[in-house]
């Protein structure tokens, strides 16, 4: 019970920090688009399947709700499509970050001029 009481204030204190924040500081977060939808915290951050605050998110909680094959057809007229490369099943958390800004992976390597949501 304390363990939830102290999760659910972490998150409760993560919300009202990006609250706080300037007027588009953190709306281009991954985390805030989510809020946006209604979702809560324990939406995407779980461990076995159970809503834990402040858990790594999972690429299997990610592709609950996205389907890779119709995120690769989005990004398809890219000039290089980030969901459909080399590397294969790479997890989401690798480009798209909850809560700081998002990066191309891709790009420790290569240098490709593609904006990361």
């Amino acid at each position: 019970m304390l363990k939830n009481s102290i999760s659910a204030a972490l998150c409760a204190s993560l919300l009202a920090l990006f609250a706080a924040a300037p007027a588009g500081a953190a709306d281009h977060f991954t985390a805030d688009r989510h809020l946006g939808y209604g979702l809560k915290c324990e939406t995407c951050h779980k461990s076995a399947g159970m809503p834990q605050p402040g858990a790594r998110v999972s690429k299997d909680t990610c592709k609950s709700c996205h389907d890779p094959a119709e995120l690769a057809k989005k990004t398809a007229k890219l000039d290089q499509n980030p969901h459909y490369n080399h590397l294969g099943d790479v997890n989401c958390t690798e480009c798209h970050k909850g809560h700081q800004p998002s990066t191309l992976m891709c790009n420790d390597c290569h240098k490709f001029n593609l904006k990361t949501p």
